[in-house]
Parts: C-alpha cells; sequence; structure tokens
C-alpha cells in the first residue's frame, strides 16, 4: 500500500513501511526532546530558586537551619555571617567556581537563567515542529487503515 504526496508538481511515492518507520522515528524524537526539556526546566527552576533567595535573603547576619537535600530530609544549623553578600561562590561550570558579590552573582545567574530559556524555547519549538509531522503521519495512516477496512468488508 501506498500514499502519494505532491512535491512541486512532481508525485512522491511513500510506502505504508516508509510512513510507520517515519512516525515511529518522530515518536523517538519527541520523547527525547520531552526528556531533556523536563530536564532544563527543572535546571531552570532550580535557578529561578537561587536567584529569588539570593535578592531576598536579609543582608544581616542571622542563623538557622540549611538543607541538605531537594527533598528536605535532612536539615543542618548553619549561621550567615556578616558581609555574607560580598564572598558568594558562584558554580561556572566545568568545575571552576568564582567568588564574587550578591549583585555579581545575580548577574551570572541572570545571564544563565537567559541562555536556558533560549534553550527551553529552541527545544520546545523543535518538538512542536515534530508533533505536527507525526500527526499529520498519524492522520494519513488512519485514512489508510479507514480505507483498508472498508475494502475488506466490501
Amino acid at each position: 500500500m501506498s500514499s502519494e504526496q505532491s512535491n512541486q508538481g512532481e508525485k512522491q511515492v511513500v510506502t505504508l513501511e516508509e510512513l510507520l518507520a517515519r512516525a515511529e522515528e518522530l515518536r523517538q524524537s519527541i520523547e527525547v526532546l520531552d526528556a531533556t526539556l523536563n530536564t532544563y526546566l527543572s535546571h531552570y527552576r532550580e535557578l529561578q530558586l537561587a536567584i529569588d533567595t539570593l535578592k531576598n535573603l536579609d543582608e544581616k547576619p542571622s542563623s538557622g537551619y540549611i538543607v541538605l537535600d531537594r527533598l528536605s530530609s535532612v536539615m543542618i544549623p548553619a549561621t550567615i555571617a556578616e558581609n555574607w553578600s560580598s564572598s558568594l561562590i558562584v558554580n561556572l561550570g566545568s568545575g571552576f567556581y568564582l567568588k564574587t558579590n550578591k549583585e555579581k552573582a545575580l548577574e551570572i545567574l541572570s545571564k544563565r537563567l537567559q541562555g536556558l530559556e533560549k534553550t527551553i524555547n529552541d527545544i520546545q519549538s523543535r518538538r512542536r515542529l515534530l508533533a505536527e509531522e507525526y500527526t499529520s503521519i498519524q492522520r494519513i495512516l488512519s485514512q489508510v487503515f479507514q480505507t483498508q477496512m472498508q475494502q475488506e468488508t466490501q
């Protein structure tokens, strides 16, 4: 069984097997993009939380508890020293860290957040295109199978 498509006045024949293979390839690509997107969205939320916490953290010395893990399983006592905002350490990636002040740290984190936004938007755009093609192929396959079933019942 084959489906015909018009491409700039030329007819192109695509077999049912090729359509099924392309649909499977698209489905797998969409799954990979979904997993990648979820990872980047998780990083985005963590980075946004770090920025919000830095902005709202009181600059006076204080003490309290800090969480050791993301599930808040354990907290340990901690003291925030005087002038803490002038000696922050920011992870730059690839094992590099920068000792800086609060303003510079917020600037670095905000730029990283902007980069993540662009990456997330790019991934969402690619996913949207793949999903549109996948949906189109699914419609074609559905029509082919309906036609085939109608022919079998006649």
